[in-house]
């Protein structure tokens, strides 16, 4: 099976992002259905390049997680990071807080 690609963006950590186009789908019809493709698209690339934190989840597999405040409401970038590549999994609102879950992971910017 061949992994559909939307776009490739390289985030402030310098890995390259693959944007598959289920994955980037899913966040469209889950969390920005009101936004256009190329808008979603751009957002994504705004919150990799220029975000406010960063944490890291090493469980089954690692994850680097984006966030970035705008407007006083965060958003969140989750990326799969493989021996393959980095994969983009999701995107959604926080709010205007951090999830818990994620404050107690290491930090890789702030």
């Amino acid at each position: 099976m061949t992994r559909k690609i939307a776009a490739i963006i390289t985030a402030i950590t310098g890995d390259r992002i693959i944007i598959g186009e289920e994955e980037l789908q899913h966040a469209i019809e889950e969390h920005f259905s009101m936004l256009p493709v190329d808008i979603l698209l751009e957002l994504i690339e705004r919150v990799l390049k220029d975000p406010t934190k960063i944490y890291e989840q090493k469980k089954l597999n690692q994850y680097h997680i984006f966030y970035r405040l705008d407007n006083e409401k965060y958003l969140v970038v989750i990326v799969k990071k493989t021996t393959t590549g980095n994969y983009f999994a999701t995107m959604y609102s926080t709010g205007k807080s951090i999830r818990n879950a994620h404050k107690d992971l290491k930090e890789v910017k702030s």
